[in-house]
């Protein structure tokens, strides 16, 4: 990243949505193509992909917004995989014959702008954008169970705003100074506000206005250095910084901006 020079390129068929790393192995990496198919390379092996998960069915075969590594909760088990189209979240594990083979989750319904993981709690956020039944944002807690079928149950809705003209990235992140509760994070673009709620008691913890001339947040994310905890939300002009007041148990409204 110093040198911002390419260590390794990959070619895909269709435009990436998205991207991640696994969390069981830290060789691997995979990609959310637009035409619905999930590509997983090995960086040892800079010339082909090693496994691409094609869509089971035709409603599947949309942009993937989401792929999340679920470490499996078995010793020496295969990691799953949390897989979310602009439609719906499919959890994929491997067969009897190292295949990955998935299954949708009952969730609600809607268009999908984000989903994120957070995997000590084993809890989904999955964000929905506005519609004529819900005529505000959505974001949706849900608990993911893995002990015999995969299955998600809703734990709380947070409402936001009532528009969302770019699709955009919420997170969910655990509280720099309480591991027991996390914090659902996200950008409003009808009121150009970040907001904050805790699950601790699922009440909104903070909010505060951004530059409306830096554009709508477009994602929003965790980010530590130096031993400081920072929530960085990124425009279409600038990545904004806010850093975590131990003192007061929240974030700084006012931002380091790049």
């Amino acid at each position: 990243m110093k040198s911002n020079n390419t260590v390794i390129a990959y070619q895909a068929p269709k435009d990436c949505w998205s991207c991640s790393w696994s969390l069981a192995n830290s060789y691997r990496m995979y990609s959310g193509l637009q035409n619905g198919e999930v590509m997983i390379f090995d960086i040892r092996n800079t010339k082909e992909v090693m496994e691409s998960i094609c869509p089971t069915n035709g409603s599947q075969k949309c942009p993937i917004i989401a792929v999340i590594s679920i470490p499996s909760p078995a010793e020496n088990g295969d990691e799953g995989l949390l897989v979310s189209t602009l439609q719906c979240i499919t959890y994929y594990e491997k067969d009897s014959k190292n295949k990955f083979v998935g299954e949708p989750l009952e969730t609600p319904t809607g268009a999908l702008s984000s989903v994120s993981y957070e995997p000590d709690r084993s809890q989904i956020l999955a964000s929905y954008k506005p519609n004529t039944k819900y005529p505000k944002e959505r974001h949706v807690l849900m608990n993911l169970n893995l002990d015999k079928k995969a299955t998600a149950y809703v734990v709380n809705t947070f409402e936001g705003g009532t528009s969302q003209n770019l699709r955009s990235r919420s997170c969910l992140i655990k509280c720099p100074d309480d591991d027991n509760h996390l914090l659902v994070c996200t950008g409003d673009q009808s009121t150009n506000t970040v907001r904050i709620w805790s699950t601790k008691d699922m009440e909104q913890l903070q909010t505060w206005e951004y530059r409306k001339e830096d554009g709508p947040v477009i994602a929003m994310g965790p980010h530590r250095a130096a031993g400081v905890n920072f929530l960085c939300a990124l425009t279409n002009q600038r990545l904004n910084q806010y850093k975590w007041l131990y003192s007061k148990s929240h974030f700084s409204e006012a931002s380091n901006a790049f």
